[in-house]
């Protein structure tokens, strides 16, 4: 299985979650650590721009990188809209090496967990590692299943270039063993199936992944949880803060 943001998923992802949308808190979150920062900067899984672009627009110095061609245009088209210019590049992390270039490597809100496999978990890790410059710092967000619930069903509808889309998606499978969650989501058009996939999202226990990111050399690490929210008692959302 092999997660992609297909032509449906990156317009309806578009639609509801645009240019400038935090999700719980996370740009505000973001924007605190890296605007005060000269060096360049790789969002990893950057997709429609949605943090991307703010932060472009705070003069920050950034890189977007996403595996999805479908969302590397959407990106292109919301930069035009904003007359804005940067790099995108489209290609699979566990092929991308830029040594030396980075002084921070952002992987925001799950994108990590998106990685199919913890071999390809952990090549990428090495890859992040020296594309950092010396003392350069990594960020990535993870999720937990707090909410997840196997064999539970939900639909909604979203208007996207001028016709009605029908999304049902399906929490299909959770596996406690190997750490993983699949769901299946389901596009329809007047009715008739227009595209299908499943995501496949990994995850990984706070202490676990400290000691992975230790064994590939990143040191001096912290985490965050939930973004430092105080009001969400539930632990969502883990940010993990390195030092090459």
């Amino acid at each position: 299985m092999e997660n992609h943001y297909k032509k449906i998923s990156s317009l309806i992802y578009n639609a509801t979650k645009p240019p400038g949308t935090s999700i719980d808190k996370d740009l505000e979150f973001y924007k605190s650590l890296l605007l005060p920062i000269d060096g360049k900067i790789l969002e990893a899984g950057v997709g429609n721009g949605r943090l991307f672009i703010p932060l472009l627009k705070y003069k920050v110095d950034i890189v977007g990188i996403d595996k999805s061609q479908e969302m590397i245009d959407i990106c292109s088209e919301n930069l035009k809209k904003e007359n804005l210019k940067a790099t995108l590049i489209c290609q699979d992390l566990e092929n991308y090496i830029e040594k030396n270039t980075y002084e921070y490597i952002i992987m925001p809100n799950a994108s990590f967990n998106l990685l199919e496999t913890r071999q390809k978990a952990l090549k990428v890790l090495d890859n992040f590692y020296q594309s950092l410059t010396d003392k350069g710092t990594l960020i990535i967000d993870l999720i937990l299943p707090i909410e997840f619930r196997a064999g539970s069903k939900h639909e909604s509808t979203h208007y996207v270039e001028n016709q009605d889309v029908l999304v049902k998606n399906w929490s299909k499978e959770i596996n406690w063993i190997e750490q993983y969650t699949i769901n299946q989501i389901d596009y329809f058009i007047n009715n008739e199936l227009k595209e299908t996939q499943e995501f496949k999202l990994t995850w990984y226990g706070v202490q676990e992944f400290c000691d992975i990111l230790a064994s590939k050399g990143f040191k001096d690490g912290v985490f965050i949880i939930n973004y430092g929210s105080k009001i969400n008692l539930n632990v969502k959302t883990v940010t993990f803060i390195f030092k090459k």
